[in-house]
């Protein structure tokens, strides 16, 4: 007899859920960031947890259904808060095991001296047992997929890390999502990711809207990559002139199943409560209409904003 498949689901903070839940989904995010003591460069901060409570209920009323968390453990995450602002707000929050640019953790934070073996079970336990932070609370938090940081180029990166995400990937089925520097070497990363076993299907590329070359994303795209867009509202990247035209090449050309939506607001000045931007409704308010008006068709829109992301996220559940 054929043994079944077992089912796929998506790993929130407060559990288990189908994929149909998630609905409209900001692909890259950041909900809650603590500072690091010591850390090579401060990285950002967003720690008004008032604040934070009301926006995401804002999310939630204009629509939104789920965040995908890309703070990894040791620069600035907390699995407990998550889960509380996640109940509070009725949001869906997915969080990461894995690891940022070395720059934002104390000089001397473990995993970066670590051996491939210790980094794997650390990502492991985060996917199956917990966050660190949560595996000796009462219900634990268990990581959704596994966050990357890549540097400018290849030989600069933890190529052990690197390595030790894969094997954790391959264990779990838990997807990998890759901190590119605004796309920079990306070739010789998927390579080397190739080399170690990944397939495509697990694969999300991050934060490459800032390489706006239409082959290159098209190149990505025919390998199976999953690309996240993310700079509409960051004026240096010249958004009108760059994402959103390879938005629409890209949909033109029928890659629309390849593509995730995201507006990746870790700076508090990019939010509505705490600062002066357009919040985490962006998505909703002017994102997705702004999509309609151009003329995708609503299969495309859901694909962009939710289903894509969902697709890649989901993982079998013994």
């Amino acid at each position: 007899m054929q043994a079944k498949t077992p089912p796929q689901r998506l790993i929130t903070v407060t559990g288990a859920i189908e994929p149909s839940q998630a609905r409209v989904t900001d692909a890259h995010n950041h909900v809650w960031i603590e500072a690091v003591t010591g850390a090579v460069h401060p990285g950002p901060v967003l720690d008004d947890r008032d604040a934070i409570t009301r926006e995401l209920q804002d999310f939630h009323i204009a629509g939104g259904s789920t965040i995908v968390d890309c703070q990894p453990g040791g620069c600035g995450r907390n699995g407990r808060v998550m889960q509380a602002l996640s109940e509070s707000s009725q949001v869906n929050i997915i969080a990461a095991t894995g690891y940022h640019l070395r720059r934002y953790y104390p000089e001397d934070f473990w995993l970066f001296q670590s051996s491939a073996q210790a980094a794997y079970q650390y990502f492991l336990d985060e996917l199956t047992k917990g966050l660190t932070e949560t595996q000796n609370s009462q219900l634990p938090v268990q990581a959704g997929f596994i966050k990357i940081a890549c540097e400018e180029s290849l030989l600069k990166s933890p190529l052990h890390l690197m390595e030790a995400a894969v094997q954790t990937s391959l264990e779990t089925g838990a997807a990998l999502e890759v901190h590119t520097e605004k796309g920079a070497d990306v070739e010789n990363i998927i390579n080397a990711l190739y080399n170690y076993g990944l397939s495509t299907d697990r694969l999300v590329l991050c934060h490459v809207d800032k390489r706006a070359d239409f082959g290159f994303h098209r190149a990505m795209a025919q390998e199976g990559i999953l690309l996240e867009y993310d700079t509409f509202y960051r004026p240096k990247y010249h958004p009108e002139e760059n994402v959103w035209l390879l938005l629409g090449s890209m949909v033109e050309a029928g890659f629309g199943s390849q593509i995730c939506l995201a507006t990746d607001m870790a700076d508090a000045r990019m939010w509505a409560r705490l600062g002066e931007g357009p919040g985490l409704t962006g998505l909703m308010e002017d994102i997705i209409p702004r999509l309609a008006a151009y003329g995708f068709e609503a299969p495309i829109i859901n694909q962009l904003t939710g289903d894509n992301i969902t697709r890649w996220l989901s993982r079998p559940i013994h």
